[in-house]
């Protein structure tokens, strides 16, 4: 009778570890902060020919959860800090009506869910809609009436991810490469920006910011984002990546931005489930 109790005490305490093992393999999440810099280039013909640049601190919170078959990313991130002019020297011409350097406040927030569509014996390859909101503010007193300069921007897009398991110095890696292609999407920018006379008595200013608006996909809003890692774990489950990402989109309405950036970062994600 007590060898029937053991031999059913067993099987139970061993269903019960591989269920949770099984569980904890299919069903994973992270909480994760991230902390680099974000070195942009931009240049919004519509108030100024000249190219600003700079580095700006970076920073991320996000939330990774992994099913079975599906990853689902939640991503606040935001960068702050000066652009400044390489045309801006003593003795060029004109320098002294160019402004020496541009107060930048950028910010994006993402959510993607992906579909695992092959998975091989180290690799995993996903696809999934991304949904995102953009915010990139710039602040020029010397640019007169067009000192406050932004694009708000709503976009649905394409997200692929590949997964690749490898080992360095015998510790297991994860090296993460992904793209993002803009599908459509919604976006605003300053339509008094160059105007002398934009002041509109009868409007107030938070409804003159969505003046000008627009309808974009891939052919007249070309965003490209390229985010890349190198994970790997550390104590009690939790990890660490190590961030590159690349960005790039442009716009010509109602005068042509261009802006490019790459940021580099550390992640410390912590298990939640």
């Amino acid at each position: 009778m007590k060898k029937s109790i053991l031999l059913s005490l067993f099987f139970l305490f061993q269903g019960i570890a591989f269920s949770q093992t099984s569980e904890t393999l299919e069903k994973t999440a992270f909480w994760g902060v991230a902390l680099g810099l974000r070195f942009q280039r931009f240049q919004d013909q519509l108030v100024t020919q000249v190219r600003y640049n700079g580095p700006q601190f970076y920073l991320m919170i996000n939330k990774e959860k992994f099913k079975a078959n599906t990853l689902r990313n939640f991503a606040l991130e935001g960068t702050i800090g000066s652009l400044k002019s390489d045309e801006f020297e003593q003795g060029k011409p004109l320098s002294r009506y160019l402004q020496p350097s541009v107060d930048s406040y950028w910010n994006e927030i993402t959510y993607s869910y992906l579909f695992k569509i092959k998975e091989g014996e180290r690799s995993e390859f996903y696809l999934g809609p991304s949904v995102s909101n953009v915010i990139s503010l710039r602040i020029s007193p010397r640019w007169d009436n067009s000192q406050i300069n932004y694009e708000f921007t709503g976009n649905l897009q394409a997200e692929a991810r590949y997964r690749r398991q490898f080992e360095l110095f015998g510790k297991p890696m994860i090296g993460n490469f992904g793209v993002k292609l803009p599908i459509v999407g919604y976006i605003t920018r300053p339509s008094f920006s160059g105007v002398p006379d934009f002041l509109d008595q009868e409007q107030d200013f938070v409804s003159s910011l969505f003046v000008e608006t627009s309808v974009s996909w891939l052919g007249n809003f070309p965003r490209i984002q390229f985010d890349n890692f190198v994970e790997f774990p550390i104590a009690s489950g939790n990890k660490i990546q190590v961030i590159y990402n690349w960005e790039y989109y442009s716009f010509q309405v109602p005068g042509k931005v261009q802006t490019a950036a790459h940021t580099i970062g550390i992640n410390f994600l912590m298990r939640t489930k």
